[in-house]
């Protein structure tokens, strides 16, 4: 009895260790697999290899208009972001008003400061523990960068206005794998390159107009344009050219007034909406159309501007400047091709595209006056 008891109980050890060591290591596979797959590397906007452990949790946007962004991939935008820039409480109250509204924890996100006028703090920064902090290539590289480096805080860059037709694709989807939100930047993407390529075929073998782009009047001085980038870009993608692009070297500054009349651009386009120019074009959200109708008919009167042929023949246009630097400008190149070429795009409804975006995909929606065209209301 004895010969046949212990070789049948060594069997069941056997096979119970055997079946404990497969266990085991099933299950230090499956954590070095998890752990792996966790890990997530991107080459940003300025093409750098960045690398997080995992999604990220805690976001600081070094402009805080760019939660415009992060609504077209979270329903709660804010989830989030444990710091963020000064640009939109200060230049577009009124979409900050919009975003409080839906989401009141905007008023206790802690202000790290703008970079524009030089008060961005890395300190603050560091001080708010961020996994990830987004910065945008508005702007040259902030000063002080290298203490994020040294803190060991990953940082990307995204690019929605140096080069906008190219890198804003590449972006969301970078933006996608770092939130864990893939499914809706492809979806996003999809919807945006539709549109692209809806206007690409409309534009394409019409008249390229001159465009003068007048950048936030206030009826004291004319003109800042743009130069290369953004909405020279913009402007070419809605079949016309920027006259800055020939005269500022840079995406921005002035041209001077006996060059625009030379030039005599066959449309006068206005970007308006920031506080930046407190006298200029009234568009944006909580505006309401006889409001920017009224601000347009201002600001086309200003000395200089007012004897423009294009002026004189109501060619003239405003578009709320929000929508640039973000991804969501196609819709203000859908309504921009719209104005330029009125015959050929009849059909394009910037309206129903922006009725679509806040129902699909923003999280908080944009009510408001966003573009005004002057022929049209004229009509």
């Amino acid at each position: 009895m004895n010969n046949f008891y212990f070789p049948i109980i060594s069997k069941r050890l056997f096979l119970i260790l055997v079946l404990s060591i497969s266990i085991f290591g099933s299950i230090t596979l499956c954590n070095a697999q998890t752990s792996k797959d966790t890990s997530i590397t991107v080459t940003d906007m300025l093409g750098r290899k960045v690398t997080l452990p995992a999604p990220a949790k805690r976001i600081v946007l070094s402009e805080s208009r760019h939660v415009l962004t992060l609504a077209l991939l979270d329903k709660d935008p804010l989830s989030r972001v444990v710091g963020w820039g000064n640009d939109l409480q200060k230049y577009s109250p009124e979409l900050f008003n919009a975003l409080r509204k839906k989401f009141p924890k905007a008023n206790d996100i802690p202000n790290v400061g703008g970079l524009t006028n030089r008060s961005f703090s890395m300190e603050a920064v560091i001080a708010a523990k961020p996994d990830l902090v987004i910065f945008t290539l508005y702007g040259p590289i902030p000063d002080g960068i290298e203490k994020l480096d040294k803190a060991g805080i990953p940082y990307v860059f995204v690019d929605f206005f140096r080069d906008p037709l190219k890198k804003t694709v590449p972006s969301m989807l970078m933006l996608g794998k770092l939130l864990d939100r893939e499914k809706e930047a492809n979806f996003f993407v999809s919807y945006y390159e539709q549109h692209m390529r809806n206007i690409a075929e409309l534009v394409k073998n019409t008249k390229q107009l001159k465009v003068l782009f007048h950048l936030n009047p206030d009826g004291k001085d004319c003109c800042f344009s743009s130069g290369h980038g953004n909405m020279s870009d913009f402007i070419a993608a809605a079949g016309g050219k920027s006259i800055g692009m020939d005269k500022i070297p840079g995406s921005a500054g002035k041209l001077s007034l006996e060059y625009i009349i030379t030039r005599d651009p066959d449309f006068y386009l206005v970007g308006g909406g920031s506080t930046a120019a407190l006298n200029g074009l009234k568009i944006g959200p909580s505006i309401s159309k006889e409001q920017a109708e009224a601000s347009m008919t201002s600001v086309m009167q200003a000395p200089g501007v007012s004897n423009l042929r294009a002026v004189r023949e109501n060619k003239a246009g405003g578009v709320w400047l929000f929508f640039f630097d973000t991804p969501l400008f196609f819709v203000g190149v859908e309504e921009m091709a719209k104005m330029f070429h009125p015959n050929e795009l009849k059909d394009v409804d910037p309206d129903k595209t922006l009725t679509e975006l806040n129902k699909q995909f923003m999280a908080f929606p944009l009510e408001g006056t966003f573009w005004v065209n002057k022929e049209r209301s004229s009509q």
